[in-house]
């Protein structure tokens, strides 16, 4: 864990060296991944509430027993005159009169900010948990700001995103522009990979996000990002088995867009398709340091992100304690740890995929896909209240490849999770059967002269996603593309990559805990 650190330390004086204010490093960079309620014991903390004392550990030298990754970075803030985000965890003795685990403790994954005279300013218990055992989930959501000379800033972790509180809530109801958001993000093809989600979330609530995310390329672990509402400022993605972190530095605008929800009546004359009984069905596979600017400059922040590296190691990596990690993008720091013990990784590995890391998307969704056989067409497809609608014409045409048109609207439901979602999608599957559509893949040829992709949601709710193909790696697009209340258009400029998907991923929040059937 010591070792983590130093690396943190290192990034953070580069990143201070370039004038950056914030740096964001990602959930469970410090310790690592794969512990139980009981071995996590020996790395959580203390961490008092900053809205209730003032609280400088770098100061306070005298009290260094169990506080000592909280002096760590105290000091380093401080000493680098910079804004530090980092996530570790958080132990809370039980009070009389409540509900108690047997341990007689509660345990919280937690996010912790410190400002540049070492400070702790805003301390976040991260709300959804993703197959965390070892973490307790708060009573209560915490909504978490903090302000600073450059503006404010909310603190969502990870599985937080798709949901509405807190993170939908700091946005709409506390005025939230800025977004701190460590993770340990599994890439969830076709439709919830790191940077495809992520950007969508800036997009749609015309925030900037700071995603920093770890760099564990051999059990899907990579993809950060600096993300604003009109474009990403920079983000990295690199599945290479043992391809580095890095640290992403870039200059956002404080105060992007101002965020208005919207609903819009599509045009459907002239589209041929059906509902849900004249579509193809098949079994479908649902997947899915932020600078600002200089800190001497108004209405802007430099930010920074660190994708971080993993280690078998609890020391190797400043992002985690047995993977090599990517730090993430906007607010991580690039680790660059090498995997030691690929036998310890293999058994983490294990370990995620019987607590369903590697299945966030399961294949019991619904989904319905059409093919798009034709060069040319307007098509449309629908299940239960809603309807996609595509126009479409391709650039070249071959019977190496399929797209489809495809939709669900149901509730996803995973072990003991779910999420209610309301998607239209254009895809590339994996193979030339409609049995393959919505499989992962990252490998397209294909171009379109134009498209227009919209549907008919029963929610307010709906991130544009464009992910495409370079080579096999996935890439994000922006340019030549637009974003236009629950509609995607595109018109080709000659210089676009292969398109891997175009998706509406609509969230219907309320939904959620319904007991509503994917039925067709």
């Amino acid at each position: 864990m010591k070792k983590n650190l130093d690396i943190y330390a290192e990034q953070t004086r580069i990143a201070s060296s370039q004038n950056v204010d914030i740096i964001v490093f990602p959930e469970d960079g410090i310790y690592g991944l794969n512990f139980n309620r009981d071995t996590i014991k020996p790395y959580l903390e203390d961490i008092p509430d900053p809205t209730e004392i003032t609280w400088n550990p770098c100061n306070q030298s005298e009290y260094t027993n169990g506080v000592e990754v909280q002096i760590t970075l105290s000091c380093m803030a401080r000493n680098n005159g910079i804004y530090i985000v980092a996530n570790m965890g958080d132990k809370k003795v039980c009070d009389a009169d409540s509900i108690c685990p047997d341990d007689g403790q509660r345990q919280y994954n937690t996010d912790v900010v410190f400002d540049p005279q070492g400070n702790l300013v805003a301390r976040y218990h991260k709300q959804h948990l993703y197959f965390e055992a070892q973490f307790d989930t708060p009573s209560t959501v915490e909504r978490v700001t903090f302000d600073t000379p450059f503006g404010k800033f909310g603190i969502i972790t990870c599985f937080d995103i798709l949901f509405k509180s807190p993170a939908v809530d700091l946005v709409e109801d506390l005025g939230v522009k800025n977004v701190i958001f460590p993770t340990a993000w599994m890439d969830s093809l076709p439709l919830l990979s790191a940077i495809q989600f992520h950007s969508a979330f800036a997009k749609l609530f015309k925030v900037n996000l700071l995603a920093a995310n770890l760099h564990f390329p051999l059990f899907n672990f990579h993809g950060s990002g600096i993300y604003s509402p009109r474009r990403t400022e920079a983000y990295y993605y690199n599945d290479g088995l043992f391809s580095p972190g890095k640290l992403l530095i870039a200059d956002v605008k404080s105060s992007p867009t101002h965020y208005r929800r919207h609903q819009v009546v599509p045009d459907t004359h002239g589209f041929r398709g059906g509902n849900s009984l004249g579509a193809s069905f098949v079994h479908g596979q649902d997947t899915a340091e932020v600078n600002t600017q200089s800190r001497r400059n108004g209405g802007h922040y430099n930010t920074a992100s660190r994708n971080g590296i993993i280690s078998h190691q609890l020391a190797d990596q400043a992002s985690g304690v047995h993977l090599n990690n990517d730090l993430g993008p906007l607010t991580h720091r690039s680790i660059r740890n090498r995997i030691h013990n690929h036998a310890h990784l293999h058994r983490v590995n294990r370990h995620m995929v019987e607590n369903g890391w590697a299945t966030i998307m399961a294949d019991n969704d619904n989904y319905q896909y059409l093919p798009l056989t034709e060069p040319k067409a307007k098509v449309k497809i629908c299940q239960n209240e809603v309807c996609c609608y595509l126009d479409y014409q391709k650039q070249n045409t071959s019977n190496d490849e399929l797209y489809a048109l495809g939709v669900f609207d149901g509730l996803h439901q995973i072990e003991g999770l779910s999420w209610y979602t309301q998607v239209c999608v254009l895809l590339k599957c994996e193979f030339t059967d409609i049995a393959s559509c919505g499989q992962p893949t990252k490998i397209a040829a294909g171009h379109f002269e134009y498209l227009k992709l919209w549907g008919t949601f029963t929610t307010e709710y709906v991130f544009p996603e464009v992910l495409v193909s370079d080579d096999g790696k996935l890439r994000l697009e922006h340019e030549h593309w637009k974003y236009l209340h629950n509609r995607i258009e595109f018109v080709n400029r000659g210089k676009e990559r292969p398109l891997l998907s175009a998706t509406l991923y609509g969230r219907h929040y309320d939904r959620d805990n319904s007991t509503v059937s994917n039925s067709v």
